[in-house]
């Protein structure tokens, strides 16, 4: 498995480009950079909830998220989605401070939909779609944020540097 390197808003012109789609022929390419981003993600060392494809300089639809119930749950999974696409959202959103392990040292509040439904393929080619709430809501968005280019920092009110 390769050692990833993530990459920072300073660093990388990826971080502001919208990723390419992951066509079904080139699944089996991805599996091991999938693989590695949720060791990467699993690793409390990191001190990551979730991973984009852009951070690691891969410019595809990838992420990886931790699908917490809240910022305190220990028993929560952590999956790869390919071709992640909010399907359905709430109305409402909810504000909520956020910080990004390609923005060291800063967070903000942003605000992000309070439920989404998301439909997306995992590694192997199967095909699913999953209602999230809450932090598992927020941390899909803010990855999918990343496919597009988007840094948390431009939807952010209240920004500090935490170093």
């Amino acid at each position: 498995m390769p050692k990833l390197k993530i990459e920072t808003w300073d660093d990388n012109e990826i971080l502001r480009s919208v990723s390419d789609t992951i066509k079904p022929g080139e699944l089996k390419q991805y599996r091991a950079l999938a693989d590695s981003m949720v060791k990467y993600i699993k690793n409390p060392d990191n001190g990551g909830v979730g991973l984009a494809a852009p951070q690691v300089g891969v410019n595809k639809r990838l992420i990886v998220v931790s699908l917490m119930k809240s910022y305190d749950d220990e028993s929560y999974r952590v999956i790869a989605m390919v071709n992640p696409e909010i399907i359905d959202h709430a109305e409402n959103k909810v504000k909520w401070e956020e910080g990004c392990l390609s923005v060291p040292w800063e967070t903000g509040d942003v605000a992000r939909w309070s439920w989404i439904k998301i439909a997306f393929i995992d590694p192997e080619g199967h095909k699913y779609a999953l209602r999230l709430e809450l932090v598992a809501a927020r941390i899909v968005q803010h990855e999918i944020d990343h496919l597009d280019g988007v840094l948390f920092t431009d939807k952010a009110e209240n920004i500090v540097f935490n170093a």
